[in-house]
């Protein structure tokens, strides 16, 4: 694991082998104030990380260590990672906690995201069995839930697709322009699917090849909807298609606002962003390779006459995950908001 020093925060996390858990150990492990206490890995317990994990070596030492063993290990950490396939947190989760009520928690699936158990059921084919604990989460859309998350115990992290589309619709909805039928394109890389191996995540498949998935019924729809209901979002309807890309990291929304134009659009986001240290707004499109490996986000502003459009890209594995996971981490724990992400993304 990593060497503790005093003051920092001892830090936990289950399921560290997935792509999700992996990002997270490279964010964790270049925080100054974090200690990694502990990584889980069902299938690889016991294996050392860096064998598993070679990127981290010299980074992050020891081994991965059984679920049981974890939640043995949780009355020793300030803050848990829950990395995990969804339907899984919502079985941990309650015993985690009630076992440890101090503990902060950053659940990074979907199991928390919203207080809706129908809706849930709906989107991810499966009965919720915690749902008194769905009003303890606080969502973690971090821009804008800083006042919430500030001293939070309990966050749901929000899904990759919902937080490209939240970068965009958030304003709008805080500031009473969002209505009506909305559109939008999100085309996602391969990481995103995980890392089990499947037919549409395959290299000859996915390479040079674009196709489009779950089109109007994607599960992130559940909690961008409900979420967006709190901000200010009243009588829309979100009809979102997403789609599988050739590259391997990042998502770029698209967001197409009739009545909306290009004007008024930069007005709104230079409101809703411009003190922000993480989020760039730009007139035109933003490339996604800027974003890949890091925690930014770019928001770019477009269009003719009354009807515009948004663009919007993060890296899936970064903002849409783990590093929007440690930003909230940072909120919660009374630390800067942008520790340990201060990095810029790529350029090619």
């Amino acid at each position: 694991m990593t060497n503790p020093a005093q003051d920092q925060l001892r830090v936990g996390v289950f399921g560290g082998s997935g792509y999700i858990g992996a990002e997270l150990l490279r964010y964790l492990s270049a925080h100054p104030s974090v200690s990694i206490s502990w990584v889980t890995a069902h299938s690889r317990a016991g294996r050392e990380i860096a064998d598993v994990l070679p990127n981290l070596r010299g980074a992050v030492s020891g081994n991965f260590i059984s679920q049981a063993e974890g939640e043995d290990g949780s009355s020793g950490v300030d803050v848990v990672f829950t990395a995990l396939p969804h339907n899984e947190s919502q079985d941990l989760v309650p015993r985690l906690v009630e076992a440890n009520p101090e503990l902060r928690l950053v659940d990074m699936a979907g199991d928390f995201r919203t207080n809706d158990p129908a809706g849930y059921e709906k989107y991810y084919g499966c009965e919720h069995t915690a749902t008194d604990w769905l009003p303890r989460f606080v969502y973690g859309f971090t821009e804008l839930q800083r006042d919430k998350l500030r001293g939070a115990r309990l966050v749901a992290n929000p899904g990759c697709f919902a937080t490209g589309m939240l970068l965009a619709l958030g304003p709008l909805a805080a500031a009473g322009r969002l209505q009506g039928d909305v559109c939008l394109l999100g085309l996602t890389g391969s990481s995103g699917s995980g890392n089990k191996p499947k037919q549409t995540t395959h290299h000859p498949e996915r390479f040079s090849n674009v196709r489009s998935y779950k089109p109007l019924a994607h599960q992130h729809l559940l909690e961008v909807e409900s979420f967006l209901g709190t901000v200010g979002g009243e009588d829309f309807s979100l009809q979102f298609v997403p789609q599988s890309g050739p590259f391997v990291r990042g998502i770029f929304t698209t967001v197409f606002t009739p009545g909306v134009g290009a004007g008024e659009l930069e007005k709104i986001y230079a409101e809703a962003y411009g003190a922000e240290s993480l989020v760039e707004v730009i007139e035109g499109s933003p490339d996604l390779r800027w974003v890949q490996g890091s925690a930014r986000s770019w928001v770019g502003v477009g269009g003719e006459g009354d009807n515009g459009v948004v663009f919007t890209v993060i890296d899936n594995l970064g903002k849409g995950a783990a590093s929007q996971g440690v930003q909230n981490m940072n909120l919660m724990c009374g630390l800067d908001e942008t520790e340990g992400l201060r990095v810029a993304g790529g350029f090619v």
